[in-house]
């Protein structure tokens, strides 16, 4: 590729190129440059010819490779080690331009599979046998789990249901107890005759003298409806019975 350029000057003498003057204007002072440029390996159209009919269909502005990979085609890598060469012969075949050859493994490689499977003690087809064998318990495990999952969800409503009972009956309790609590911090102010506060020690001690008296209450109650059912025992015929009997026995 060459590139030819003169100098036109257009002046109030004229124009002028190569120090030839040329009267045509009298009243205009302009430089132009003129270049003209030109092919000499007669190569001009190499981008044109590079594009390949690929790149002019490719509309979808997916990248080479994945427009390759949508066509079934297998991908241009820079580099390829065995592994990615067996993965593309696996896909696509006599088609990746691979050499099936070139991937079996080698004798060596077949020889220390051997000797594993010596060292292993048991043969390769003992070994996918124990792998179906894992593969039926995996999935009566997940059968037998589908199954109580199915046993569960009939009980779902019921358990529910029961849910929140015992949660209303938590909440109905704690309710309870912060009323008693109230209860017992008004009793508190009209007996020390000021607020006090549920923390406070001399709260605490009658507190505690309160549970106390409670407690000798409700052993009393309980020892008084024993006499009295005693009572009820003995005043009925069948404690008559048993009373007239006591002194037989006491006889013999």
């Amino acid at each position: 590729m060459a590139t030819s350029s003169s100098l036109l000057r257009v002046s109030s003498y004229g124009l002028s190129r190569n120090n030839i003057t040329y009267p045509l204007l009298n009243y205009l002072d302009i430089d132009l440059v003129v270049s003209r440029t030109y092919c000499t390996t007669g190569t001009s159209n190499d981008v044109t010819e590079n594009r390949t009919s690929e790149n002019i269909t490719n509309v979808s502005r997916m990248s080479p490779n994945r427009y390759r990979q949508y066509h079934r085609k297998p991908p241009e890598m820079a580099y390829k080690d065995l592994i990615h060469k067996r993965n593309l012969y696996a896909t696509y075949g006599n088609a990746s331009g691979e050499d099936a050859r070139l991937l079996w493994p080698s004798r060596k490689k077949l020889l220390d599979q051997e000797q594993e499977e010596k060292e292993e003690g048991k043969p390769l087809l003992e070994r996918l046998a124990q792998i179906e064998a894992d593969k039926k318990m995996e999935e009566q495990k997940r059968l037998q789990r589908h199954e109580k999952i199915e046993k569960n969800m009939a009980q779902m409503n019921k358990w529910i249901t029961e849910y929140k009972k015992k949660h209303e009956t938590v909440a109905l309790q704690a309710k309870e107890r912060e009323a008693k609590k109230e209860a017992l911090l008004e009793e508190a102010r009209e007996y020390f005759g000021y607020k006090i506060q549920y923390n406070d020690p001399k709260f605490q001690e009658m507190l505690a003298q309160k549970e106390e008296t409670e407690k000798k209450e409700a052993k009393k109650k309980k020892k008084e409806a024993k006499l009295k059912k005693l009572a009820d025992y003995l005043s009925s015929p069948d404690g008559k019975k048993s009373e007239s009997a006591e002194p037989g026995k006491l006889k013999s």
